[in-house]
């Protein structure tokens, strides 16, 4: 829970803002998803696990800016975000937003956050060695 004080905020949603619903339901914050699934793979979590641990978690709680008494929200949301994660470049566009931050708040060294992007979500073609 470093990142939370120097950044305040990791995920801007003015950021993703294409990343809400599109069914014209009210969507959850689109940075705090993010944050949250950066959350789940740190930790290893189902999604059931990941919702359970927003919901139950002061350390998430504070990472993710919310109220302690906020009920969290479904499982079922973080499947449905992932799913626009994967159109476009939203993965990598979250990640480099996320490694840009790090840096700008001195906690990675700017050798660290260059990763090769175009490869960061997608699947390795059927020519290349996994």
């Amino acid at each position: 829970m470093l990142m939370r004080d120097p950044l305040d905020v990791v995920f801007e949603n003015e950021d993703f803002a294409d990343l809400y619903p599109r069914d014209g339901r009210p969507g959850l914050s689109p940075g705090q998803l993010g944050l949250v699934s950066v959350l789940q793979f740190a930790e290893n979590l189902s999604d059931r696990a990941a919702t359970n641990a927003v919901r139950t978690r002061i350390d998430w709680k504070y990472a993710l800016g919310m109220e302690l008494d906020d009920p969290g929200f479904d499982h079922s949301v973080l499947c449905k975000f992932r799913a626009r994660l994967t159109e476009g470049d939203a993965a990598n566009r979250l990640l480099q937003v996320m490694l840009n931050r790090l840096v700008e708040a001195g906690l990675l060294r700017p050798e660290a956050a260059s990763v090769p992007m175009p490869h960061t979500c997608s699947p390795p073609s059927a020519g290349s060695a996994a």
